[in-house]
């Protein structure tokens, strides 16, 4: 079953540069290991060519850093990817939270019923008139399932404008399932309780265990034709993931996450996992990414009989 490799080296919808540095460590870690699945791989590798200058110039929009450089990219990103059939399994690394929105729109126009497994420390379902930093990698979800119209802050009709382009209904809630949420603001949690979207603390998994968040997922791949997995870094604790840059303490530990996937990644619906918010620039000695690629490996390796090492 051959494998499919998309990389998105852009971070420009978080908080600060170096994300895009994490998705180039995959290379790193990938050919050091001789990683026979990621060296049969069909790669895409997906950069801006003017990368730095977002992050020196002002930009206009103050509740969307950097929106009009963001969308000029993705526009780029689903120009390569829309003809792409994407219909083996297929590693997404990507520099930020936020590109998820692009992929999760267009994975609905290929999937007729996709199921999107979000680890991650936040919800990720604010809009610009509701996040407190705007940072696009808050947003993806909002983008994603068009639930999140508040206006809680003012915000000029241009940006908001803007937002609304880049906003579709792609994502059914019930068709969510939220795993090590712990970080979020009152619009992403009313907006969790009044479309009752599926959804495990990581209280929860600390002191229930990781069977129930397990049994949910199965229950959503049952009734799906095909699971995205988005693992957000930041889901684990600080304490273990130093190289991100939006650390929330209590997070989950290694074995928790990676006995989670380890069963997820065993099912036929999963077709699609993303890697995300790693960031080199904030670790020591790369750790954060290479816990990352040896979690995730038992995906890559269903393309070939390699076995894991790390």
């Amino acid at each position: 079953m051959p494998l499919t490799v998309i990389a998105i080296a852009c971070d420009w919808g978080a908080s600060q540069p170096g994300g895009a540095s994490g998705v180039q460590s995959w290379y790193h870690l990938a050919l050091y290991y001789k990683h026979l699945a990621w060296l049969q791989a069909e790669h895409h590798y997906l950069a801006p060519a003017n990368y730095s200058h977002p992050w020196v110039a002002a930009g206009r929009h103050v509740y969307a850093h950097r929106l009009e450089m963001w969308e000029a990219f993705a526009q780029q990103m689903e120009a390569h990817l829309h003809p792409l059939p994407l219909a083996t399994p297929t590693l997404f690394l990507t520099g930020d939270h936020s590109w998820s929105g692009v992929l999760l729109r267009l994975l609905a126009e290929k999937v007729h019923s996709l199921g999107v497994i979000w680890l991650d420390a936040h919800a990720d379902l604010h809009n610009p008139a509701t996040s407190p930093s705007g940072n696009l990698h808050g947003m993806p979800l909002a983008m994603a399932t068009g639930l999140n119209t508040h206006r809680i802050h003012p915000l000029p009709e241009e940006t908001w404008q803007r937002w609304q382009q880049r906003v579709r209904s792609a994502l059914p809630p019930e068709n969510l399932l939220l795993v090590g949420l712990r970080s979020y603001e009152e619009p992403e949690l009313s907006l969790i309780q009044a479309h009752q979207i599926p959804h495990f603390t990581a209280a929860e998994l600390h002191t229930k265990g990781i069977g129930p968040a397990v049994e949910a997922a199965r229950a959503l791949a049952q009734r799906c034709e095909a699971l995205y997995i988005s693992f957000d870094v930041d889901v684990w604790d600080p304490s273990i993931a130093k190289g991100t840059g939006t650390p929330a303490v209590g997070g989950l530990n290694i074995a928790q996450v990676r006995n989670f996937l380890e069963e997820v990644f065993q099912w036929p619906q999963t077709r699609y996992v993303e890697v995300t918010e790693i960031n080199p620039l904030l670790d020591y000695t790369n750790q954060t990414a290479l816990y990352a690629y040896g979690t995730v490996r038992p995906f890559v390796d269903r393309a070939s009989e390699g076995d894991s090492d790390i």
